[in-house]
């Protein structure tokens, strides 16, 4: 299932600007996508960019944050479309993990 999500993300483009015109709504039911308040630390930031470039090929638009004790979540976008990826991360930027929230229905 995720390795579609992957297949998507990967054959998209970045492009300029942050209009959500377009953008890739969130799946219905996903956890909240937070977009325009940035909390999470900046390693937490970087490791998370870094994380999903690597594995969509770029495009990557950090698009919003928020944190916590327990970890940080790092909201992204990515290509033309916009397709919506969270990432749960340590404070110091340890295990990234990424999760496609898009509808993978959607094309």
């Amino acid at each position: 299932m995720m390795f579609g999500a992957l297949a998507i993300a990967s054959a998209c483009v970045e492009t300029t600007g942050n209009s959500s015109v377009g953008q890739m709504a969130p799946a219905a039911g996903a956890p909240t996508f937070i977009e325009g308040s940035f909390t999470a630390s900046s390693a937490a930031t970087s490791a998370c960019q870094a994380e999903l470039s690597r594995m969509t090929m770029g495009g990557v638009r950090v698009v919003g944050s928020e944190s916590s004790e327990a970890a940080h979540a790092v909201y992204m976008r990515v290509g033309a479309n916009g397709a919506p990826w969270r990432c749960l991360v340590t404070a110091d930027g340890s295990n990234p993990s990424v999760m496609f929230m898009g509808d993978e229905g959607v094309a």
